[in-house]
């Protein structure tokens, strides 16, 4: 309960500090591009090269989302929630900053087997198509 409450925490608090701080910054090296038309996410996902981003073939549950970027905490947390277990977020924003209407595909996909549980997520700049974010984690089964 700690652990879900510490990460609905840290979600809410990077949120208001993107928010802020796409305001008070007019050089976004990510402007809004909320306004322009992109393929939708199942187009996205056909065309996109396999080695970036592959969803498990065995997956028991799998999201492909065209969203705005500042969606993208709370689309990990419903994943997150779906599948009973975090990613372990591996933040790509680095010497850029990403406005909070940026349109973004978000993909996600969880796999399970008798062994244990297979958990990944991308984020990836529709316009660009550059990786944004990405998270991934196995849990294994106790025994």
């Amino acid at each position: 309960m700690n652990k879900m409450i510490c990460i609905v925490f840290s979600l809410c608090f990077f949120i208001h500090l993107s928010t802020t701080y796409a305001e008070s910054n007019q050089k976004l090296n990510y402007p809004s591009n909320r306004n322009k038309s992109f393929v939708s996410e199942d187009v996205f996902y056909k065309q996109l090269d396999k080695k970036i981003y592959k969803e498990y073939n065995n997956a028991a549950y799998s999201v492909r989302k065209k969203i705005l970027f500042k969606e993208v905490a709370d689309e990990e947390f419903s994943f997150l929630q779906k599948t009973t277990m975090g990613c372990r977020s591996s933040v790509m924003l680095q010497d850029f900053f990403v406005h909070p209407d940026r349109q973004v595909y978000f993909f996600a996909s969880f796999s399970q087997n008798e062994v244990g549980e297979f958990h990944k997520y991308i984020v990836i700049d529709a316009e660009t198509k550059r990786e944004l974010q990405e998270g991934k984690s196995y849990h294994p089964y106790k025994k």
